[in-house]
């Protein structure tokens, strides 16, 4: 969502539309997680735990609320592949989301929102 939308971290988490994105994304590879038998917990900035375990709403008001932590705490941050990107640096995307679509195919778990970024993000990276 950052190299997407160019914006801070806090205004893309913030944003409604945004934030359902970025929702829908990370709770697709919490599919991954899950029949690989991997826990989700909150640990670190990213509660992932609780995105992937409650309803959408759910999931979409904690990323929100994340917009706001974000908003006082580091008004500034901008995620690292929005720094690649404005340093003219190549994503690197085949060993992150590429390697989830690879493990979500071999699983048979749809990763509709996964393959639209990962496909955006690919075309970016040729143009860098």
């Amino acid at each position: 969502m950052a190299v997407f939308t160019r914006l801070e971290t806090h205004k893309f988490f913030s944003d409604p539309d945004c934030a359902l994105v970025f929702m829908r994304l990370l709770r697709e590879i919490g599919k991954i997680a899950a029949e690989k038998n991997i826990p989700l917990v909150d640990s670190g900035p990213l509660p992932v735990g609780a995105i992937f375990s409650g309803s959408e709403e759910e999931a979409l008001s904690v990323v929100q609320e994340l917009g706001v932590h974000f908003a006082t705490h580091a008004p500034n941050h901008r995620m690292s592949p929005l720094q690649d990107l404005e340093r003219g640096r190549r994503l690197e995307i085949d060993e992150t989301l590429g390697y989830a679509i690879t493990e979500a195919k071999k699983l048979g778990v749809p990763v509709p929102t996964l393959e639209v970024c990962y496909g955006l993000l690919c075309g970016i990276n040729r143009n860098i």
